[in-house]
């Protein structure tokens, strides 16, 4: 039974109340964008009898006669013996379909039959109005609303609004069991907390001392309280603080925290103060090219095409080779100096990662996820419910000093049991019977009945009663644990058997 219990609680945690979800706004509608069109009649009279008609858009008569055989073309066919259907375009307002002819090999003659028409023209219907959303004023009111005389409107997605200050967010309220935002336990005013930040949760750095407001609520920190940007101790001024749920920032410089007030809606206190310091400049992003050198590769000296035996020439074309030689060695020793400039800063984006990642992490595991805490009290209470439901019956006694007259305690005793524990033959110990009928009586509906009932009735709510009979169930159970046990008698049977 607990665990469908868990079962059924954890399904419920899926399955959240629809309060907050998306919603048209109906204060403010737009009416919807008109199209003014004029309608045609295309009616369409085959060679071989019979015909068809349709209705299209066109802004004039030649637009509907074009728009007509284009039409045609899709959607009118002929039954043909083989082959396919070839239309041909037979000018204004005529269509060709050539009726095939089928051989007995079963080769086909496309239009061996001759040729059927299709003629067709264009009857003015007069202009017909088309309203859409969204309008071209407002395109994001692009849904349709219907109000109540039938008109139609065009609506746009109602603003989220997430809870105010001082509460749980719509989604966590909504988890928690709750179609209205829940307020935001604090810590008790006075209380010293361990207070962590992280940029990838939205926190702020701690620069300085002062009122700080940290997952939507106050504090007053110390600057020798504070260990790192990410990390500090602060005193919780038992209220909370900020524009939004959970929301972080620094409310006060150290020194201006006296001008900070709280203000009372009857079910949550927030605390504003007046002059909120800038928030703190982001830090630019890691960037060493001013590290880096001109990868521009060097000019060439171009060599001279020197006569034979022209010596000066030929040293002269040497110099200029070994000069390329280690100008290129420089370009290459560029290169790789901007390359190792890259990775180096790769590596430190990388550690500088690993380090924001560690501080959320400390932060998501110090912050209270307020959805556990109470699953956590829900299983105390149960457990403070099971052992109060344990009646303490029996053993009282072992209270006693432990004097007497005997010599308990002293030095060895010689003599009877009754002489050396101080009392005499005729004196008898109190004794208690009880019987087991009394235990069992006493216990009744508190410990589990083993038996199985061989019927057991459920009182619905309509008054009628549903009853359930297990006895045919023993009896099919019972039969399939004397077939189990036949079987492995005779499988031990064959066992012993073959081995002799």
């Amino acid at each position: 039974m607990r665990i469908l219990i868990f079962i059924l609680a954890l399904m419920s945690a899926f399955f959240v109340p629809a309060t907050f979800s998306f919603e048209l706004d109906l204060d403010d509608l737009r009416d919807p964008k008109v199209r003014i069109e004029k309608i045609y009649q295309c009616d369409f009279r085959f060679s071989w009898g019979g015909g068809t008609s349709t209705k299209l858009p066109s802004q004039s008569l030649s637009g509907a006669m074009d728009a007509c055989k284009a039409w045609a073309f899709i959607n009118l066919d002929r039954s043909q013996p083989c082959g396919t259907t070839n239309k041909i375009d037979g000018g204004y307002g005529q269509i060709l379909l050539p009726l095939n002819i089928q051989n007995t090999d079963g080769t086909c003659i496309i239009g061996g039959a001759g040729g059927g028409t299709v003629d067709f023209n264009a009857t003015d219907q007069g202009q017909t109005e088309t309203e859409t959303c969204p309008p071209d004023s407002s395109p994001e009111h692009k849904f349709d609303y219907y109000n109540d005389q039938g008109e139609l409107k065009c609506a746009k997605l109602k603003e989220y609004k997430d809870c105010d200050a001082g509460y749980h967010s719509k989604g966590t309220s909504s988890a928690l069991g709750s179609d209205t935002c829940l307020p935001k336990e604090c810590p008790p005013a006075g209380s010293g907390e361990k207070l962590a930040s992280s940029p990838k949760t939205g926190g702020v750095p701690f620069v300085g001392g002062g009122m700080y407001c940290n997952d939507g609520c106050a504090y007053s920190v110390n600057s020798g309280d504070i260990h790192s940007k990410g990390f500090a101790v602060g005193t919780s001024q038992g209220v909370a603080c900020g524009d939004k749920p959970y929301d972080n920032k620094k409310l006060a410089n150290e020194g201006d925290e006296g001008e900070c007030k709280t203000a009372t809606n009857g079910e949550v206190t927030v605390l504003n103060c007046p002059n909120e310091p800038p928030p703190e400049p982001e830090e630019p992003p890691l960037n060493n090219d001013d590290s880096k050198v001109d990868e521009s590769d060097t000019p060439e000296q171009s060599k001279e095409n020197c006569a034979v035996g022209d010596t000066d020439c030929n040293l002269q074309n040497l110099e200029k080779e070994i000069a390329n030689s280690i100008n290129r060695q420089i370009d290459n020793d560029k290169e790789l100096h901007n390359k190792k400039i890259d990775a180096d800063t790769k590596n430190a984006k990388a550690f500088l990662n690993v380090m924001d990642s560690i501080d959320t992490t400390l932060l998501l595991q110090k912050s209270q996820d307020e959805r556990l805490h109470a699953k956590t009290i829900g299983k105390f209470n149960e457990l403070i419910d099971a052992v109060n439901g344990i009646e303490a019956g029996g053993g009282g006694g072992g209270a006693g000093t432990g004097s007497g007259n005997g010599n308990i305690g002293g030095q060895d005793c010689e003599g009877t049991i009754e002489e050396c524990a101080g009392f005499g033959g005729e004196i008898e110990l109190p004794q208690e019977t009880r019987k087991l009928e009394q235990y069992a009586q006493k216990y009744n509906n508190w410990l589990p009945n083993a038996e199985l009932p061989p019927e057991k009735c459920i009182t619905l709510t309509n008054g009628k009663s549903l009853c359930f009979s297990f006895e045919y169930f023993i009896v099919f159970f019972q039969a399939i644990s004397g077939l189990i046990v036949l079987s492995s008698l005779i499988h031990s049977a064959s066992i012993i058997v073959r081995s002799v």
